[in-house]
């Protein structure tokens, strides 16, 4: 039969060679090391996630005060004809005060 599992000398002649080889000397695996970068990473996530759920609550709000400025400037587009009929009234003027320079 084939033999695809590694009986236990040959892990350990691989484990052997691998810590003589000079790569592995030269960098040893600090743990220390490992378990840092993976805790500053799983907080940078956590940073980026609560920023982005910031951002969107903040895009909800810009949203409220487009749609609430769109009906403003609607009314106020309506209300433009008005003012203009206003002032052609030369007595208005004369009384309130010159505020006819919008045409």
């Amino acid at each position: 039969m084939l033999n695809i599992e590694p009986d236990q000398t040959t892990k350990d002649n691989l484990m052997a060679t691998l810590m003589e080889s000079r790569s592995f000397k030269r960098n040893k695996l600090q743990w220390v090391t490992f378990y840092s970068s993976s805790i500053a990473t799983a907080l940078m996530f956590i940073i980026l996630c609560s920023i982005s759920a910031w951002t969107l609550s903040i895009a909800h709000q810009i949203n409220g005060v487009v749609t609430k400025s769109t009906e403003i400037l609607s009314d106020v587009d309506e209300m433009l004809p008005i003012l203009n009929a206003i002032c052609d009234h030369e007595n208005f003027t004369k009384r309130y005060g010159h505020i006819c320079s919008i045409k």
